[in-house]
């Protein structure tokens, strides 16, 4: 049955940041838009459009995102909405899937030799840090410099020649509040033109503090090494979303309280 990814939901705006990742040689059909006589049906039946075709739908709770094996065991011929923010969806094949998306993403990006080889380096952290959206969403919050200072503070008494690269959507306000000899904000310029670079440099760090995004989450995913320390904030979502976050981290994860 293939696998095909429905990227409508950007269509009105975001469409330049995930065309990206939707370029990559996925086996997989990317849709965009519905037939003119799809879209009337859909105009027509609203919320309802899937059930009219008679194709079963899988949808995980708004509210809640909960792991749920449900999911693993849909028909083949289905429609599945959601964010499905759990490790233990893909478990079975993590070492394949962690491969083959390094593949991918890798041989899609070119980058800076002196800013890879230095990310490669067995101390280094990828901070990431996000703003600029998450500002005017109030369903999500923005981690704040006290849970950046306390998670740079654990790591440096454990690697104390630490050295942190800092990758944000806001690299003015981080220049102004990371200012340690240590820090450095990653500032150039190749993630406006592709997220799959930046996202690529956070992967290839030894270490990782990750924000409260799928974004830097993957980073950390993909980059997974021996000897990894990765740092999460303890809440993904401001209210209104049930996210579990022991069901979001990996085992050698930890959770730090905002």
């Amino acid at each position: 049955m293939p696998l095909m990814l429905d990227g409508s939901w950007f269509n009105a705006e975001g469409w330049a940041e995930v065309s990206h990742f939707l370029r990559l040689p996925l086996r997989a059909q990317v849709v965009r838009r519905c037939s003119l006589g799809a879209r009337a049906l859909l105009k027509f039946t609203g919320k309802h459009y899937w059930e009219f075709r008679g194709v079963p739908m899988l949808w995980e709770s708004t509210d809640d995102q909960s792991y749920s094996p449900t999911f693993l065991n849909a028909p083949a011929d289905c429609m599945v909405f959601g964010y499905f923010q759990s490790p233990r969806y893909f478990e079975s094949i993590t070492p394949v899937l962690r491969a083959e998306l390094n593949a991918l993403i890798g041989g899609a990006v070119q980058l800076p030799e002196n800013l890879r080889t230095r990310l490669a380096s067995s101390n280094s952290v990828a901070v990431h840090v996000r703003r600029k959206d998450y500002l005017n969403l109030p369903i999500f919050q923005v981690c704040d410099q006290a849970y950046y200072q306390q998670s740079m503070r654990q790591l440096r008494e454990r690697l104390p020649a630490a050295r942190f690269f800092i990758f944000s959507d806001d690299p003015a306000w981080c220049r102004a509040e990371f200012r340690d000899a240590d820090q450095e904000v990653v500032d150039s310029g190749i993630a406006a033109a592709n997220p799959l670079h930046e996202l690529y440099l956070m992967s290839l760090a030894s270490h990782h503090i990750i924000a409260n995004s799928s974004y830097s989450w993957w980073a950390a995913w993909l980059g997974e090494k021996p000897d990894q320390r990765v740092m999460m904030p303890q809440r993904w979502y401001a209210h209104g979303i049930t996210a579990p976050i022991e069901q979001k981290r990996m085992p050698h994860w930890e959770i730090l309280s905002l």
